[in-house]
């Protein structure tokens, strides 16, 4: 080597820091596993092996722990996530759902990598169905209930590490329904409505928009609402649904909602002008009468209210149903109309994150002949998994 040559190289070496012709290797960082070595060592081999023999055999408890040793033994293997999946089949073999959704969990968590991830997610989703939906499983060879709790627990686990996964939509709108069941109106509420914020395109919104309505309009008929509001949101919902899914295999039941909804409110509008009536207040009565009228002009309530503004008329005369100056109250009587006007409020329910409220209108509901149809959550079938599409070589 000339001096020339040597002065130059010895040059490069002091300014980048090491060897030209040489590079240290990367330091691993701490808690996160290296890159898995792209070759098996025969120690590996052999382990992997003699827990594959035992799974062979049928001997599952023991091919399972076999399995486990592996994984505990060499974590970084490449036959380390393939291990832990077959752990997850066994346990689903052996009627330990519970156990399998765990080992997919694990799968899913400590190996985001691996080709079988969405498969995992897919066998979640179908594990969590089966505690959501009532069916028996069986434990140590005793049939057991499912619990609405572990469904829930599951599905949003699967959120958490797979949020963006082929089924992700699906656990989303099956959570909904495990709240729904439980009687966590509003936690369902903003589940359904979660379908819609995160996963627009998906072909659930179709259902998660009904689920929406379906549980303001439940809310609205319990009688734990102090006001009309719950209905007007149903009714909200219900017609934006009908906007943007009117070919929905849904739409007929939407329709008979809307038409259920309005025969709601114009008994709720009726007991009010009845109650103005019996005190006397003809004026604040006749409101409440043509309010039913409006709302549900062909209906029996209409009927009715008709009938009575033509009575009030014959006998106080039309002056004294005229809109005009509020006449004195005593405390009490003030008391009991402001009362009954908040039956009528239209402002939204403080409890649910749903659709954006709209101010109550005085349109006639549409007419529905169709038969009417009922849904309840009971009758609500869980979204099922996607079909992982099969690998491509």
């Amino acid at each position: 080597m000339s001096f020339r040559f040597f002065t130059l190289y010895l040059a490069v070496v002091l300014f980048v820091g090491g060897p030209v012709f040489s590079q240290s290797p990367a330091k691993p960082v701490p808690g996160k596993p290296s890159a898995a070595p792209a070759v098996i060592s025969s120690e590996e081999r052999e382990a992997f092996d003699a827990a594959k023999g035992l799974d062979t055999a049928g001997t599952s408890q023991q091919a399972i722990a076999a399995y486990r040793g592996f994984i505990r033994k060499f974590p970084v293997s490449p036959l380390a996530a393939g291990s832990q999946y077959r752990i997850a089949e066994l346990q689903e073999s052996l009627g330990e759902p519970s156990k399998a959704f765990d080992a997919y969990q694990t799968l899913v968590t400590r190996y985001p990598d691996t080709p079988e991830f969405e498969k995992a997610v897919s066998q979640q989703v179908l594990i969590a169905n089966q505690f959501l939906t009532g069916a028996k499983l069986s434990f140590l060879g005793m049939k057991i209930l499912p619990s609405t709790e572990r469904a829930e627990q599951m599905f949003a686990s699967i959120l958490k590490n797979a949020p963006f996964s082929k089924n992700a939509s699906v656990a989303q709108f099956n959570l909904g329904l495990t709240y729904e069941k439980q009687g966590k109106l509003k936690e369902a509420a903003a589940a359904y409505q979660t379908v819609l914020d995160k996963y627009t395109g998906s072909s659930i919104a179709t259902d998660a928009l009904y689920q929406i309505g379906y549980i303001y309009m439940q809310v609205g008929r319990s009688g734990r609402s102090q006001d009309l509001s719950s209905l007007v949101l149903a009714k909200n919902t219900f017609e934006d649904f009908l906007l943007q899914y009117p070919n929905s295999e849904k739409a007929a039941q939407a329709r008979d909602n809307l038409a259920s909804i309005g025969g709601k409110e114009s008994g709720d509008l009726m007991a009010i002008a009845k109650f103005y009536d019996r005190y006397k207040d003809y004026r604040a009565a006749a409101i409440y009468y043509n309010d039913v009228i409006r709302r549900k002009p062909k209906g029996k309530e209409a009927e009715l209210a008709r009938e009575r503004i033509q009575t009030l008329r014959s006998e106080v005369g039309d002056d004294a149903l005229r809109t005009g100056p509020e006449r004195a109250e005593t405390g009490e009587k003030a008391a009991l109309r402001r009362r009954l006007q908040a039956q009528i409020e239209t402002s939204a329910l403080p409890d649910f994150n749903g659709p954006p409220r709209r101010e109550i209108v005085p349109d006639e509901l549409p007419v529905v002949t169709k038969p009417k149809f009922r849904t309840d959550v009971r009758e609500v079938r869980p979204m099922p998994a996607v079909e992982p599409a099969l690998p491509t070589q």
